[in-house]
C-alpha cells in the first residue's frame, strides 16, 4: 500500500481526471483522488492523494491557492478562456494605472458568479454539460475570498496577474468582472497554479516523470507523507491507551492537553503516523475518519 501525497505539475491540455487515470493505470491497486480540479487549459500544482491520504482531501480545500494568470482585453468567450467562441467584443483597452487601481476592489470577501462552463452542479448535472447542449439554466452567485492580487505585466492588450485566493474562486469569472469595471470584455489566455497550501510548483513533478518509473519503489520517492498536507490543522501525538480507543472510533479526553476547548478540525497521531481526523468538543476528541 502507498499512503501519501504526490505534488503533480499538471500539464496544459489535459484534464485533471485524465492525469488521475494515467497514474491509476500505472498503479492499479492504489486508492487515488485529487484536490482542486484544474481546467484542461490550466496547468500547475494538482495535489494527488494516495491510499489513506484520500481521507484528508476535504480538508485541503480549506487552504489558499496561488495563481499566475494572463487575460486578453477586448473580447469575451462563452467559456471565458481560449477554448470558447467569442460572444462579446469591443475596443476598450484599459491603461496600466487604471488596472492597478481597479483590482484593489477585488481584495477581500465578495460575491462571484461562476462560469457557465464549470463543474458546478445544477440539479445533479454539471453546468458545463448543460452549456455544451445549449440548455438554459440559472447560476447562483457564491461568496469567495481574495487575499491578494497584483498586476505583474501590462502590454500588447494583455495583462499578467498574481493572485492568492480561497476555495471556490474562479479566475475566469474574475477576468470577466475586472473588465466589466471598464465597460469592456476580457478572457483568460493563461492560467498556472503556483501553490496550493504546502504544495509549491517549484517542488512539483511532471506527469511524465511519475509514470516513467517501472517500479513502486522508484515511485515512492515522490510520495509525501499524509501530514505534509495538514499543516493548517492542529495535531497531537499520543502514546497511551487512548490510541486503541480512537482506533475503535471512540471519543477520548484531551482536556489535559487542550483544556475544555472546541475545535472544528484536529488530527491525532501515533508512532509518527496519523491516527484519526476529528473534532474537539469541550476538550473531548471525536474521531470522524480513522486511518488504517
Amino acid at each position: 500500500m502507498i499512503d501519501g501525497w504526490i505534488n503533480l505539475n499538471k500539464p496544459k491540455g489535459f484534464s485533471s481526471a485524465y492525469c488521475l487515470n494515467v497514474i491509476k493505470s500505472k498503479f492499479k491497486k492504489i486508492k487515488i483522488g485529487h484536490a482542486g480540479t484544474l481546467d484542461p487549459l490550466a496547468e500547475g500544482v494538482l495535489p494527488i492523494a494516495l491510499g489513506e491520504a484520500t481521507k484528508t482531501v476535504s480538508l485541503i480545500h480549506l487552504l489558499f491557492k496561488s495563481y499566475l494568470f494572463e487575460i486578453q482585453w477586448g473580447s469575451e468567450t462563452d467559456t471565458l478562456d481560449l477554448e470558447g467562441k467569442v460572444i462579446n467584443s469591443n475596443e476598450i483597452y484599459p491603461e496600466k494605472k487604471e488596472v492597478q487601481n481597479i483590482i484593489k476592489k477585488f481584495i477581500g470577501h465578495q460575491m462571484q458568479m461562476p462560469p457557465k462552463f464549470s463543474a458546478v452542479k445544477i440539479n445533479g448535472k454539471r453546468s458545463y454539460e448543460l452549456a455544451r447542449n445549449n440548455l438554459e439554466f440559472n447560476m447562483e452567485e457564491r461568496k469567495v475570498f481574495i487575499k491578494n492580487i497584483r498586476l505583474l505585466k501590462h502590454e500588447n492588450n494583455k495583462s499578467l496577474f498574481y493572485i492568492k485566493c480561497g476555495t471556490g474562486t474562479y479566475i475566469r469569472s474574475l477576468a470577466r468582472d475586472i473588465a466589466k469595471f471598464f465597460g469592456g470584455f476580457a478572457h483568460v489566455t493563461k492560467l498556472v497554479r503556483t501553490r496550493y497550501g504546502n504544495f509549491r510548483i517549484k517542488n512539483s513533478n511532471s506527469l511524465e516523470k511519475l509514470i516513467e518509473k517501472e517500479s513502486t519503489a522508484n515511485f515512492l520517492k515522490y510520495v509525501l507523507d499524509i501530514q505534509s498536507a495538514l499543516i493548517h490543522i492542529p495535531s497531537i501525538k499520543l502514546n497511551d491507551e487512548r490510541i486503541n480507543l480512537i482506533k475503535n472510533g471512540m471519543k477520548v479526553s484531551l482536556v489535559n492537553e487542550f483544556g475544555k476547548v472546541s475545535l472544528e478540525n484536529i488530527y491525532t497521531a501515533a508512532l509518527e503516523k496519523p491516527l484519526a481526523l476529528g473534532y474537539l468538543k469541550s476538550g473531548f476528541f471525536y474521531p470522524r475518519r480513522v486511518f488504517n
